[in-house]
Parts: C-alpha cells; sequence; structure tokens
C-alpha cells in the first residue's frame, strides 16, 4: 500500500476510536453494535454488485482490509468519515451505506414527518460542523438532505466525493463561504449555490455568529 494510503489509513482508525460518539452511544451499547451490522452489510452488499474485493476497496478507500473484514462481519463500527470515504470508493450515495439500521426506520415511509428535536446528528471532530440529517437513509426515493450548522469561524474541508456528486446549499442564517477546485464564492442568508462536489471543497463560516445552511446532495446514478 502506497504510504499516502497507509497514512490515510491510520487516521481512519484513529477516528474509528475518536469520532465514535458519532456513530454510536458507547463502544458495547446495542445501537452501536446493530449500525455496525447494518453498515458492514451494506458496504459487502455494494462491494459484490460491483465485483470488486477487498483488496480493491481497501485501495480505493485507503482502510486496511483487515478493518474493512471486521466491519463486513459486523465486528467494527465505523465512523463518519470512514463511511463516506467507503461510499466515495463504492460510487454510492452515503445513505446507501445506512440502509436497513435504525436511522432509516419510519412507521409510515410514504408519509414522514421529523420533528425539529428530532434526525441523527453528525459532529466533525471539533464539534464545529454539524450535519443534522433529514432524509430517510437508505430510500432511493428521497433525496439526501442535510442541516448544516457551523459554528463562529468554522473550516471544514471535505475530500472529492464520487465522480458527478453536486451540492444544493441555500444559506437559512449568517454567511458562508463556500469553495470547490479554483471557485469561490461568499454566501449571505438566502443566497444558493450549486457546485460539483467531486472536486476537493470546503465550508467556511467567518463571522462571529453561527451559519445554518440546508444542503442537497446528488449523484449521477440518480439525476
Amino acid at each position: 500500500m502506497p504510504l499516502a494510503s497507509a497514512s490515510l489509513a491510520d487516521a481512519v482508525f484513529d477516528e474509528v476510536r475518536e469520532e465514535r460518539l458519532d456513530t454510536l452511544r458507547g463502544p458495547d451499547s446495542p445501537e452501536g453494535r446493530a449500525l455496525g451490522r447494518a453498515v458492514g452489510e451494506n458496504v459487502a452488499a455494494r462491494r459484490r454488485e460491483h465485483g470488486l474485493g477487498l483488496e480493491a476497496v481497501a485501495a480505493r478507500s485507503g482502510i486496511r482490509v483487515d478493518l474493512l473484514r471486521a466491519l463486513e462481519g459486523g465486528q467494527a463500527v465505523p465512523s463518519l468519515r470512514a463511511v463516506w470515504h467507503l461510499a466515495t470508493a463504492l460510487e454510492v450515495p452515503f445513505g446507501d451505506l445506512l440502509a436497513h439500521t435504525l436511522f432509516s426506520e419510519a412507521a409510515d415511509p410514504d408519509f414522514r414527518v421529523q420533528r425539529a428535536d428530532r434526525g441523527r446528528v453528525l459532529l466533525s471532530a471539533d464539534a464545529k460542523f454539524r450535519s443534522r440529517v433529514l432524509f430517510r437513509e437508505g430510500d432511493p426515493r428521497a433525496p439526501e438532505v442535510y442541516e448544516l450548522t457551523l459554528a463562529p469561524g468554522c473550516f471544514e474541508k471535505a475530500e472529492p466525493h464520487a465522480a458527478e456528486t453536486f451540492e444544493h446549499i441555500v444559506v437559512v442564517r449568517g454567511e458562508l463561504v463556500v469553495v470547490s477546485g479554483d471557485a469561490r464564492a461568499h454566501l449571505k442568508a438566502g443566497d444558493t449555490i450549486f457546485f460539483r462536489a467531486d472536486l476537493p471543497h470546503s465550508y467556511e463560516n467567518p463571522t462571529p455568529e453561527p451559519t445554518l445552511a440546508h444542503l442537497v446532495i446528488s449523484y449521477a446514478q440518480r439525476r
């Protein structure tokens, strides 16, 4: 494995420990084990659909084969960043890897209300970047929608997603600076932006007040 991939694998492995609170309430919680099993099954299913071996996914994602094997065997709980790396490597929507988890359950999938105090919250390592899931994961009919909250001074860098992935952001409150490749935009409340997310991109709140925005992600296979 190239040195860069090895470094990425080490970083992801560290995040499995450091970002554990993003994915479960505790190392031995029933919720965490159920999540790990479901994500592992989804990863294995998508990998086989694409005709990929573990080594190929490891090379694409930078995650070690032994960790991938443990995940598919239901013996590991991935961090948020690890799931993003896997979704990009498998070229599937992020929500697809969360199908059949407790987060995708709904009493009536065709008429679902999510209250303002509900919705799984994903946090960056420093907790300054907050993303609340507003869609039913694993439902191919549902657009992938997130509520983003950036603390004052927050800067969040994102790696490129799969080819032909796009993001559409609406700033609800505050200001937001978005960079995609060489393009840059400074947005204020009511402004919107549509950009390629298969390039390195970032989000920044340059103000002393929190920023709130809504993000919709679209993928090539869904357009």
